[in-house]
């Protein structure tokens, strides 16, 4: 991750949070502080800069108070908020916890525009081609999605689904395991933000 995709990940972030309000800087901070799901995305982020500078010498130097700094933000995100991002998920700019706790994210792709609810896991440690998520997906609380799956663009994961395989776009997908409830599915009424 460059400095510029770093920077323009963190601006959609924050029009996400901000339903694409144009924020002062005391606005930002506003929004960062009322939105812990941005801060765990925050921390992440920083995580994930760090680790694109470890290929460059003239960084050398000040990175091991960054990897510092982001293990301290990391872990107080992982006890306070009981939100896990690893930096082994490829999280797309614009990305929204809906809710705090029990939120895992670990080897998979998660694409533009994306929800997640309270108590989702994506993907899993030992798990090393995780899923692939499309953009604009909303996964709803208590979702779970493993496996080397695909979801496209669009698709919307009802609260408690478990997927484990592919799942078309635009598509509604329920149950455990997860099925197409419906083809064609809209889910723009249901994103809060974005």
């Amino acid at each position: 991750m460059s400095s510029g995709e770093f920077r323009a990940a963190i601006r959609a972030d924050l029009a996400r949070c901000a339903n694409l309000q144009e924020l002062s800087a005391w606005g930002t901070l506003a929004v960062i502080r009322g939105e812990l799901g941005l801060q765990a995305l925050l921390v992440y982020r920083f995580g994930r800069l760090l680790r694109s500078c470890n290929r460059r010498v003239l960084a050398w130097p000040v990175l091991p108070l960054g990897w510092l700094l982001y293990a301290m933000a990391a872990e107080l995100v992982r006890q306070c908020y009981d939100i896990r991002l690893s930096l082994s998920a490829d999280i797309g700019p614009g990305f929204w916890i809906g809710h705090f706790g029990g939120i895992e994210l670990a080897n998979c792709r998660v694409g533009e525009s994306c929800t997640v609810g309270q108590q989702t896991r994506i993907g899993r440690a030992l798990e090393p081609d995780g899923p692939q998520i499309g953009d604009g997906v909303w996964v709803g609380a208590h979702a779970r999605i493993h496996g080397r799956v695909r979801i496209g663009d669009g698709a919307t994961i009802a609260p408690g689904a478990r997927v484990v395989k592919d799942a078309p776009g635009r598509a509604l997908i329920v149950g455990d395991p997860g099925r197409v409830a419906m083809r064609g599915y809209d889910n723009r009424t249901i994103v809060r933000r974005g």
